[in-house]
């Protein structure tokens, strides 16, 4: 409900809270229940920013990272076929749900961050620079590009390197031939 101040909002809150627990006999969750700005309160993972936009609420883009991270462990014992399957079915429900959202640049500012925890799980399933040199060389690199196996830097930086990412025309890496998903988008 939306009133002219922050007092009134209280006031409003503390009525409403009580007609609740009297009429219908329900406890109301104090920790669900606030008075607050549009744009400070979250409502089914969306919130209503300053512009007056429906946006994903920062939480809720917080639980879409940690699942990200959950998806794509390297540890996992499973093949490509069933992480994409995984994958897929995650982003199309997800994206089924958020889609409803008119500002969308903080959705899509996530495609980069996705994409990276992606390839940094294949480059530590690949194990060593063995492993390495034998999938990139399968996926095309040739030359110099090939020393990226022999790296000693971390997982994370180097799913962040120039030769996984911009490898060939529009980064056509196993990652964005394999697991392409098909989202159906305004």
């Amino acid at each position: 409900m939306y009133v002219g101040s922050q007092r009134a909002a209280e006031r409003v809150l503390a009525s409403l809270t009580e007609w609740i627990r009297r009429e219908l006999r329900l406890e109301v969750n104090a920790t669900k229940s606030g008075a607050g700005r549009p744009w400070e309160r979250k409502f089914l993972g969306f919130r209503i920013n300053p512009q007056g936009q429906i946006e994903a609420a920062p939480q809720s883009l917080a639980r879409y990272q940690q699942k990200v991270r959950e998806l794509w462990r390297s540890c996992q014992g499973l093949s490509s076929a069933e992480l994409r399957a995984n994958w897929c079915a995650f982003v199309r429900g997800w994206w089924g749900y958020f889609h409803l959202a008119e500002e969308r640049r903080s959705i899509f500012g996530l495609e980069g961050w996705t994409r990276r925890h992606m390839r940094r799980c294949f480059w530590e399933r690949w194990h060593n620079w063995r492993g390495r040199l034998r999938k990139l060389r399968r996926l095309g690199l040739k030359g110099r590009l090939l020393k990226v196996a022999h790296s000693s830097k971390g997982t994370w930086e180097r799913s962040a390197s120039q030769n996984l990412t911009c490898h060939k025309q529009n980064g056509s890496m196993l990652l964005q031939r394999r697991f392409r998903c098909s989202v159906v988008t305004d």
